[in-house]
């Protein structure tokens, strides 16, 4: 793991996979985002996945959006 995965927990369910990545791509390059689904009622599951380009990136994303509010919920960024 070169440490530049993240996960988002706490989003609301308005947020989507392209709402994270463009919340992402403002501190810095996104390589992939997603939000996890239920597969069966297609809903947000409130968390989802991000990997930044490098590991300097991924923490400048968790200093900059941990305990900020995202789609009118505050989420939380961690590294995995």
């Amino acid at each position: 793991n070169p440490g530049n995965n993240l996960h988002v927990s706490g989003l609301s369910h308005k947020i989507d996979t392209r709402d994270l990545e463009a919340a992402f791509a403002k501190i810095g390059r996104v390589k992939k985002a997603s939000v996890m689904y239920d597969p069966h009622t297609r809903e947000s599951r409130g968390f989802g996945f991000v990997t930044m380009e490098s590991a300097e990136e991924a923490d400048a994303a968790v200093a900059a959006l941990h305990g900020t509010e995202l789609g009118g919920k505050v989420c939380n960024v961690e590294k995995v």
